[in-house]
């Protein structure tokens, strides 16, 4: 089940704003445009799961309660007055109090968060600024549903954070989020999770590399970073006893094969692109992968290698965000295009800008063609190459 649309309204610098997401969309702009506050916003409705199973169990146990006496309805009301406070700072994001999130400008202090599915059915969450909330789920046909379709796109979010896991001699462990199928917001249980699934099999086989044999994860984890870094090899090692993971690479040249190095011994990038590689290859079908940032301290072409695997990814099902600034990524989404491995219509560029004079974010919705073309481009938009190369030759 995959999301059509986000409603935001009176959220940081998004006062009102309507993004239409496809299987993979592109959220791009200059810094401080609100970029970052649409990501945030998605992730408060994660970090505040537990919170609406509750008040849903809650409402439908009120909803049967009319229908039995009055005394147990003011009683179960009650209840879900003392369900748990909205979380703001909470395991995916930390935004200090439900006040500072108010648009600046707002007539009511009112937040809103509306997410429309792929079934039609519609999610919205009423934030005040006291942190007290109120859900209301609507199926296509307009009655109400208790069943919470929310569960499903929430229960499948991943999200890779831009301040990832930097080179190390050993990571930790965590089998709750190994058992969650997870690898961490930074992706410091990456290690763990490839050791302990290294033989699993692909759920996605068109994310099969070309180039190996089986459709292994660790091969596959292996072959795709031998993208971005020729010939590397990859070895996770499990230590139990110290409760920690290590990783090494080497390198095949010809017919000759490098020592081991540590994360330490090798180019920065390699062990920050590593957890992206990994998220995208243990995805499903069904699955939504938010990605901050994914070219940091990466090549153009490793850039380029990393946008092509997202197009490949959300071909097969994979709904993917992605929060970028790098015009590499942006070529290799357009290049996949082009080459088929993604349709036109299964992409979604936004360019997030300012209104002149305004605290106020406009979400410009960009689309590309099957050349691989976009179809407008703004002032502003990855247009700094050319501005700058005018004033070289000028």
């Amino acid at each position: 089940m995959s999301i059509e649309q986000v409603n935001i309204h009176n959220f940081k610098c998004l006062k009102d704003i309507a993004v239409k997401l496809s299987k993979l969309t592109l959220i791009t702009g200059v810094n401080s445009s609100g970029k970052s506050s649409f990501i945030q916003a998605l992730l408060l409705l994660k970090q505040n799961r537990d919170n609406f199973e509750t008040y849903i169990s809650y409402h439908s146990l009120m909803e049967e309660a009319k229908l039995l006496n009055i005394e147990m309805n003011a009683r179960i009301d009650e209840m879900i007055k003392k369900t748990s406070p909205f979380v703001t700072d909470g395991e995916f994001v930390t935004l200090g109090n439900v006040k500072n999130l108010l648009y600046q400008e707002a007539f009511e202090e009112l937040i809103q968060i509306e997410l429309t599915n792929s079934k039609e059915q519609s999610f919205k969450l009423n934030l005040d600024t006291n942190s007290c909330f109120n859900l209301k789920q609507v199926n296509a046909g307009g009655s109400s549903d208790d069943e919470m379709m929310i569960s499903e796109i929430l229960n499948n979010l991943d999200y890779i954070r831009t301040d990832r896991s930097t080179p190390s001699v050993t990571y930790p462990l965590s089998n709750k989020h190994i058992q969650n199928n997870s690898i961490g917001l930074n992706g410091e249980y990456a290690t763990h999770y490839l050791a302990e699934n290294r033989h699993k099999i692909l759920a996605i086989e068109k994310l099969k590399h070309p180039g190996t044999t089986t459709c292994q994860l660790l091969e596959n984890v292996s072959a795709w970073l031998g993208e971005i870094s020729h010939g590397i090899d990859i070895s996770v090692t499990m230590h139990e006893q110290l409760q920690m993971a290590s990783l090494s690479y080497q390198y095949v040249y010809g017919e000759q094969t490098t020592g081991q190095y540590t994360p330490l011994n090798v180019g920065f990038g390699i062990t920050y692109v590593l957890p992206i590689i990994v998220a995208i290859l243990k995805s499903r079908a069904g699955d939504l992968l938010i990605i901050e940032n994914p070219e940091s301290h990466l090549h153009p072409a490793g850039q380029s290698k990393i946008a092509e695997l997202c197009a490949i990814a959300s071909s097969s099902g994979v709904q993917i965000i992605i929060e970028t600034h790098s015009d590499h990524f942006l070529n290799g989404v357009r290049l996949a295009i082009k080459n088929g491995l993604l349709e036109p219509d299964e992409s979604q560029i936004y360019y997030f800008k300012k209104q002149v004079d305004s605290l106020e974010t406009i979400a410009h919705p960009l689309s590309i063609d099957k050349q691989g073309r976009i179809d407008e481009w703004p002032k502003g938009f990855f247009d700094e190459w050319d501005n700058k190369l005018n004033e070289l030759l000028w």
